[in-house]
C-alpha cells in the first residue's frame, strides 16, 4: 500500500491535485449559484493553462528525465538543480511570451488576464518541478506540501469570495494562484535541501537535446496526440462555443473528456510499482549477463526470462487497468447523470472511457521502447498516434460521433506499439550487439562517457 501511495504521488501527484483543486472549485461555483458565464470563464481559463502548460514542458521533461537519470548513474548530483533552473528558463520564456500574446488581445478584465496568465506560468514550474520531485526519498515531505497547497487553495478561496467580495471567478483563480505558489515554494525548497552542492552548468542538458532529439518530440507528441481531438472539437465542430470573447471550447465535449481521463491513472501508478520493478530486476539480470562472464546459454536464458516477465506484468497492467476501465463506466453511467450529465455527454464519456485503456496501455509500451532505447521507434509510434488522431478526427466530424475517432486512433497507435516492441524483442540480439559502434570513439566534453 505503501509502495502505490508513493507511486501515485510521484507519477501523478501534481495532476491529480491540479484536477481536484478544479473539480472543488467548481462545484463551489455551482453551490453559490454563479452565472453560466462566470463559470465557464473560469473552467476555460484554468483548461487553458492546464492543458498548454503540458505542451510547453512535456517534451522538455522527456529529456531532462534522462539527464537526470544519467547524472543520477554517474554519481554527479552537481548538476542537477542548476538544470532546474535552466529549462525553467527557456520554458517559462516559451510559455511566457506565448501567453502574454494571447491574453494581450483578449477583452478580459486586467486583473483576470494576469491571474490566468500567472497561474499558466506557475503551472509550467510546477510540471518541471515534478520531474525532479521523483529523484526525491522523503516522500512525506511531498504529501505534506501537496497537502498545504490544497488546504491553502480553498482557504484562500472562502477569503477571496467571502470576506473580501471579491468577484467569485477571479476569487477561486486567485486562489488557484496562492495554492500552487506555495506548492512552487515548498517544492523548491525541498529540492534545494536534497541537492546541495550546485554548479552554474544550467544549460548543460541542452547537449542532451542535441543529442537525443527525439526524446524532445516523443514527449510533444505523446502529449499532443492525446489533447488534439480537443483543440479540432473546439475550432470545427458544432459544439464549439467562445467564452468571454477568449477561450474556444466545446464544453459538452471537454467534460466528459476531463472525467474520462481520471481512468488512465491506474495504469500510471501500476507501471511504476509492478511492471517497471519487476521487469527492471530481469532487464538487468539480462545486460549484466552480456557485460559479465555470462555464457551464450546464460545470455539465452536471461533473454527469455526478460521478455516472458515483461508481457506477463504487461498482460498484468492491462487487466488491472480494464477492471478499472469497468468500473469508471460503471460509475459514470450511475452517477454522472445526477451533475447534470446528458445522455449524448455519457455516451462520449464511455466511448472515451474505453480509449484511455487503450492510450495507457500504448502509453506503456512506448516507455518501455525507451526502456531498450528503441528512441527511433517510441518516436515513430508518437507521430503516428498524433497524425492518425489529428486526420481521424477532421475526417469523421461530419458524423457526429464525436470521441469515437480518438477510441480508433488510439487503437491504431496501440497496435502499432505492440508491433514495434514485439518486433524489438525478436531483434533484440541485433539491437544489443550490432547496432554499436565499430570504432571506439572518445567523445570529448560536449557528451558525457556514459
Amino acid at each position: 500500500m505503501k509502495a502505490y501511495a508513493y507511486s501515485s504521488l510521484v507519477t501523478v501527484g501534481p495532476m491529480l491535485l491540479c484536477m481536484l483543486m478544479v473539480t472543488i472549485l467548481q462545484q463551489m461555483l455551482m453551490y453559490l449559484d454563479v452565472s453560466y458565464q462566470e463559470r465557464m470563464t473560469f473552467l476555460s481559463a484554468v483548461v487553458y493553462a492546464f492543458v498548454f502548460s503540458l505542451l510547453v514542458t512535456c517534451g522538455f521533461i522527456m529529456v531532462v528525465s534522462r539527464y537526470i537519470a544519467d547524472k543520477i548513474y554517474m554519481r554527479e548530483y552537481d548538476d542537477i538543480i542548476a538544470s532546474l533552473y535552466g529549462v525553467m528558463a527557456i520554458c517559462v520564456s516559451i510559455g511566457g511570451v506565448s501567453g502574454a500574446v494571447f491574453y494581450f488581445f483578449s477583452p478580459l478584465d486586467v486583473a483576470f488576464k494576469l491571474s490566468a496568465y500567472l497561474l499558466f506560468v506557475e503551472l509550467i514550474v510546477v510540471w518541471l518541478q515534478s520531474a525532479y520531485l521523483s529523484a526525491l526519498k522523503d516522500y512525506m515531505r511531498i504529501i505534506r506540501g501537496y497537502l498545504a497547497a490544497v488546504v491553502l487553495t480553498i482557504l484562500a478561496a472562502y477569503l477571496f469570495v467571502y470576506v473580501i467580495g471579491l468577484q467569485t471567478g477571479f476569487g477561486m483563480l486567485l486562489a488557484m494562484n496562492v495554492g500552487f505558489f506555495v506548492m512552487i515554494v515548498l517544492s523548491m525548497l525541498h529540492l534545494e535541501s536534497y541537492f546541495r552542492k550546485r554548479e552554474r552548468n544550467y544549460f548543460d542538458f541542452l547537449r542532451y537535446v542535441k543529442r537525443f532529439p527525439t526524446l524532445l518530440g516523443t514527449g510533444l507528441f505523446c502529449s499532443l496526440g492525446f489533447y488534439i481531438h480537443n483543440f479540432v472539437y473546439w475550432m470545427m465542430s458544432p459544439m464549439q462555443e467562445q467564452v468571454a470573447s477568449t477561450y474556444w471550447i466545446a464544453s459538452s465535449y471537454d467534460v466528459p473528456a476531463f472525467y474520462a481521463s481520471l481512468s488512465i491513472l491506474p495504469t500510471m501508478v501500476m507501471f511504476v510499482v509492478s511492471v517497471e520493478t519487476a521487469f527492471y530486476e530481469k532487464y538487468r539480470q539480462y545486460y549484466g549477463t552480456i557485460l559479465g562472464k555470462g555464457s551464450v546459454l546464460d545470455i539465452k536464458r536471461a533473454k527469455k526470462d526478460m521478455i516472458q516477465t515483461l508481457m506477463q506484468e504487461l498482460g498484468f497492467m492491462m487487466e488491472i487497468q480494464l477492471f478499472f476501465t469497468f468500473v469508471s463506466l460503471a460509475l459514470g453511467i450511475t452517477l454522472l447523470p445526477h451533475i447534470g450529465f446528458s445522455s449524448e455527454q455519457i455516451e462520449r464519456f464511455n466511448i472515451l472511457v474505453m480509449a484511455g485503456f487503450l492510450y495507457a496501455v500504448m502509453f506503456v509500451i512506448m516507455l518501455l521502447l525507451l526502456y531498450f532505447d528503441d528512441r527511433r521507434g517510441a518516436f515513430l509510434v508518437t507521430v503516428f498516434f498524433v497524425t492518425s488522431t489529428a486526420i481521424l478526427t477532421v475526417a469523421m466530424l461530419p458524423l457526429e460521433n464525436y470521441g469515437f475517432s480518438f477510441f480508433v486512433s488510439t487503437f491504431l497507435a496501440l497496435v502499432a506499439a505492440l508491433a514495434r516492441l514485439i518486433y524489438f524483442l525478436k531483434n533484440i540480439d541485433y539491437y544489443t550487439y550490432c547496432s554499436q559502434p565499430l570504432i571506439a570513439k572518445e567523445l570529448g566534453s560536449e557528451y558525457p562517457r556514459n
